[in-house]
């Protein structure tokens, strides 16, 4: 059906994609791939990357090999998003006869393209893509492109990884390249494999002591001690350690982070290491503790799996458990990130996304550490989080990586699934006690688990209790057939085996065992139970204790209560004790009208344990009218807020004002205790009772003036100034009073109202006011905020499209007048349907763009010009971007123009050479080595109009060049 839909005359680019989209939710079949190829034609982008996605899907062997023979010219295609496509397909299919085609697009001008073909080579990569990953990393200096180009390099070569990174080192002619080359050889290199090559006169081993003496390259074994002789003879200057730098043995990447604050750069570069950082030290810890939020929100913003579990792995190891009150509230914050990497790590799947027994090993320790987090943030978590957890415990294996068991999980285990809200089951019981036999302890590991899903204590109190009995189970838990003798004898229901009439030694009449006292006499023979047994010892437990049900005892409770000997007395209508019913519900409430006191008590806290909101509804009436003295438990606003809950009969008469606030205001209540049962409602309820409790302070008696300040005090500051901001543009400053002594977001109100109090010469009040700068954001943001964060995970579905396309003029006034992101939008759907068509009018507003406020904006409008305008063009405006406030966009502009060797952008580039922040200058550094003799004439006449303190900037760039020449 989708494919007679797809062939129809008349589609839409977009409906098109949407159904082949559709298409890839089922078997690809040849039938398939040979009705959808003609649409490799399509003008729409869109449509033809979802064909090279189907055309790929279930491929293999000769299939994939067939499919090659599409997709490999396609990789040469001028339109990025089929060329992107066409690689991800590629390595879909493992196509490592196509290595050498997918290298060549390491060399693409696009950033996107080299970093996709990197992790293309990753699964389809051969001996043939070798020169062109070691060209890569003697060029590029991308982290996120290294780190790709790395991995593919080693899963082609293996163990001669660092062999040939030294070889290619050797052999290049340009410095630049060698640094690049031998910088990824971080971790790689031991102190004696150094000496080696210093003995051997290799060419690399200049750079690669200089690397190894700043840092760059970190030796896998040994130190840079050990290297002091060849570091003195090749005239390499050894850093000296820093005062406060970090002592022996510390890391000092991340004594750096802690030393001079938060820093993503760095902190992205310690998650990348093969291992994560140690734990730091105790004078180091609270550093490293304030930076949980850091690390968690860098993790949350980060898309690939591997580096966001990485990066989670870093806060946990600087900030391990047990964790503080605000600790945990940084946690519950960024749940959503350590459930979705939790859940990640529970479905078994390696970092890169790639099936493999080792992975899922490690993946499951993974989860397993995950698990003391979750302990902590479950109350926090969603229900939609909850059921995602609850999901991932159980597909959870017993054993960790290496098959070594994992520790602290087999009653823990159970203990967070409660906690989460599940209902255990028997396979709940059943993996705990797996994973407890696993153990090191198992005697004491397997009764720990029953007693925490049975509910049975630790020590289960023995009154007058012979142990005749408990002797025969434990005797009897060796073998099937002498526990089942033993429990077929005659038991009390719920209770062990009777023993015959009579008395025992002690003259004391001997009785049979309760149901919780034979369930924890179960629980202690388990673990000298032979294995066969246990699982009929855990059915009996089951029988007398069914998981996660109240205490199973109500037989031996009524059997107790109907026994010949128990007094008892005759039931009366008036009791108060009596099971629920209708009855009882109207006679408890008309019982808070009565005339005694005591009675009316009596009934307020006979219904507090009553589950209806009716009922706490009356009971909070009497309360506020001072019938009674208890309150009930329940403490929300809808308490009053209830669609049954009117003042009075006649409509109208709350003149549109809350329900509760008409509640409040009615005949009988007392201010007092309305304010008492005010100051426990959450901070949100609070708000809409803020004018009545206003009016209160305003009006009210002394203690209801002070009451009603102290109930005033749990709204948050700034939600109150912002109800309270009429009245005071009004003139009423006494309200300002309330205000006092707290922190308040500076707003324009605020500062006319302090302004105005200084001019009548109240200074002391107007320095009671505390006014900071900040964001303004309105109350209710918050919700705002979870809302968006909802929408971003929300799964989006591509909606049909629009019959009528917005028409050019309309794209270029919205690029120019909306928002941030309807400017990027507009953009993004002129290089759609323009191509690369000249237009003076978008020339334009790229140029207007290009000098936006936001620099995501900024950037979206330099890769516009790349994809629609001829090169010069492009590198006159990306020239533009090095006057740039932002220290990363003047970064980039430089390394393009330095690649592009655009010449009338030399004077700019000589300029940044005297920037502020040292990646500015290393680029445009960089970029003018890269011009070579065609920059000399700029730098030596900038050089010769230098300060003579500012001389060197310059020439040490020439006599890199000079140097570069020779």
């Amino acid at each position: 059906m989708l494919l007679g839909l797809l062939e129809r005359p008349g589609l839409t680019g977009g409906e098109r994609a949407v159904l082949l989209k559709a298409l890839l939710q089922v078997p690809a079949t040849p039938s398939i791939r040979a009705r959808v190829h003609r649409l490799l034609r399509d003008r729409d982008p869109h449509v033809r990357k979802h064909v090279i996605a189907l055309l790929a899907h279930d491929a293999s062997g000769e299939d994939a090999r067939a499919l090659s023979a599409t997709l490999v010219p396609l990789t040469s295609d001028p339109d990025i998003r089929t060329v992107r496509a066409a690689l991800l397909a590629l390595g879909a299919a493992r196509a490592r006869w196509a290595g050498e085609a997918v290298a060549a697009r390491l060399h693409h001008p696009n950033m996107n393209i080299r970093k996709t073909a990197a992790a293309t080579l990753l699964h389809a990569g051969s001996p043939a893509a070798v020169p062109h990953l070691l060209r890569a990393l003697g060029r590029d200096d991308n982290p996120g492109l290294r780190s790709a180009l790395e991995q593919a390099l080693r899963a082609v070569v293996g163990p001669a990884y660092a062999a040939t990174l030294l070889a290619a080192a050797e052999a290049a002619r340009d410095e630049r390249a060698r640094r690049l080359l031998l910088s990824a050889l971080d971790h790689e290199v031991t102190a004696r494999a150094v000496l080696a090559l210093d003995v051997g006169a290799s060419p690399a081993v200049p750079a690669l002591l200089a690397l190894v003496a700043d840092g760059g390259v970190r030796l896998s074994a040994g130190s840079v001690e050990d290297l002091a002789e060849p570091l003195a003879r090749h005239g390499v200057p050894t850093p000296p350690a820093a005062p406060d730098g970090p002592p022996d043995g510390a890391d000092p990447e991340v004594a750096a982070l802690l030393r001079s604050g938060w820093d993503p750069v760095l902190a992205l570069r310690i998650a990348r290491r093969p291992a994560p950082p140690d734990t730091v030290g105790s004078h180091e810890r609270p550093a490293a503790r304030a930076l949980l939020d850091p690390w968690l929100g860098l993790a949350g913003s980060t898309a690939g799996a591997g580096l966001r579990d990485r990066l989670l792995r870093c806060a946990l190891h600087l900030c391990p458990g047990p964790w503080s009150a605000e600790e945990v509230t940084v946690l519950a914050r960024h749940a959503g990130t350590v459930t979705d990497a939790f859940d990640a790590a529970a479905r078994g799947g390696a970092a890169d996304g790639s099936p493999g027994a080792t992975a899922g090993g490690a993946a499951a320790g993974w989860a397993g550490e995950l698990t003391d987090v979750l302990h902590a943030v479950a109350p926090h978590l969603s229900v939609v989080q909850r059921f995602t957890v609850v999901e991932g415990l159980r597909a959870l294996p017993p054993t960790g990586p290496d098959d070594l068991p994992r520790t602290g999980t087999a009653a823990s285990a159970l203990t967070l699934l409660r906690r989460l809200g599940a209902v255990l089951v028997r396979a709940d019981l059943d993996r705990a006690l797996a994973a407890a036999h696993l153990g090191a302890d198992p005697w004491s590991a397997a009764p720990a688990v029953l007693r925490e899903a049975f509910g049975v204590p630790a020590e289960q109190a023995i009154i007058d209790e012979p142990a005749a009995w408990r002797a025969e189970l434990t005797a009897s838990v060796r073998t099937a057939e002498a526990l089942a003798e033993f429990r077929g004898r005659d038991v009390a229901a719920g209770a062990g085996p009777r023993r015959a009439p009579g008395t025992d030694g002690a003259g004391r009449t001997p009785t049979a065992p309760t149901s919780r006292e034979l369930l924890s006499a179960l629980v202690e023979a388990y673990p000298g139970a032979a294995p066969g047994v246990r699982g009929r010892l855990v059915d009996w437990m089951t029988a007398l204790q069914p998981l996660d049900a109240p205490e199973w005892t109500i037989a031996e409770t009524r059997a107790a209560g109907t026994a010949p000997d128990r007094s008892s007395r005759p039931v009366r209508a008036d009791d108060l004790d009596q099971p629920r019913s209708a009855a009882q519900r109207s006679r408890l409430l008309d019982m808070l009208d009565a005339k005694r006191a005591d009675r009316r008590t009596a009934a307020a806290r006979a219904l507090l344990d009553w589950p209806e909101p009716g009922v706490a509804r009356a009971v909070l009436r009497a309360y506020l009218r001072g019938r009674v003295d208890v309150l009930p438990a329940t403490a929300t606003l809808d308490l009053l807020a209830h669609p049954e809950n009117h003042a009075t009969d006649r409509p109208g008469e709350g003149g549109g004002r809350h329900p509760a606030v008409v509640e409040l205001t009615a005949r009988g209540v007392l201010p007092e205790r309305a304010l008492r049962w005010a100051a426990r409602l959450p901070e949100d309820d609070l708000l809409p009772l803020v004018p009545l409790i206003v009016g209160w302070w305003e009006h009210g008696s002394p203690a209801v003036h002070e009451a009603s300040r102290t109930t005033l005090h749990h709204v948050p500051a700034d939600a109150l100034a912002h109800l309270l901001a009429p009245r005071v543009e009004a003139g009423d400053l006494g309200l300002l009073d309330l205000l006092t002594g707290v922190e308040l977001l500076r707003t324009p109100a605020l500062t006319r109202a302090e302004r105005q109090l200084r001019t009548e010469g109240r200074d002391a009040r107007a320095d009671a006011l505390v006014l900071v700068d900040g964001p303004l954001r309105t109350p209710g943001a918050e919700h705002e905020d979870a809302a968006a964060l909802d929408a971003l995970r929300t799964p989006f579905r591509n909606p049909a499209a629009p019959a009528d396309r917005p028409s050019t003029a309309e794209l270029l006034d919205l690029a120019r007048t909306g928002t941030p992101e309807q400017t990027r939008q507009a953009l993004t759907r002129l290089v759609e349907e323009r191509g690369a068509a000249p237009d003076p009018e978008l020339h334009t507003l790229v140029e207007e763009l290009l000098c936006h406020p936001r620099a995501g904006v900024r950037l979206h409008a330099h890769r516009t010009s790349r994809a629609l305008f001829d090169r010069d063009t492009h590198a006159r405006l990306t020239a533009l971007l090095l006057s740039d406030p932002s220290p990363d966009v003047v970064r980039m502009a430089a390394r393009t123009l330095g690649r592009a060797g655009w010449e009338p952008a030399l004077p700019d580039l000589v300029r940044l050479l005297d920037h502020a922040k040292p990646v500015v200058r290393k680029a445009a550094r960089d970029a003018l080595v890269g011009f070579g003799g065609a920059a000399v004439p700029v730098l030596r006449r900038t050089a010769a109009h230098a300060r003579p303190d500012r001389r060197p900037l310059y020439t040490d760039v020439l006599a890199e060049i000079s140097g570069a020449g020779v």
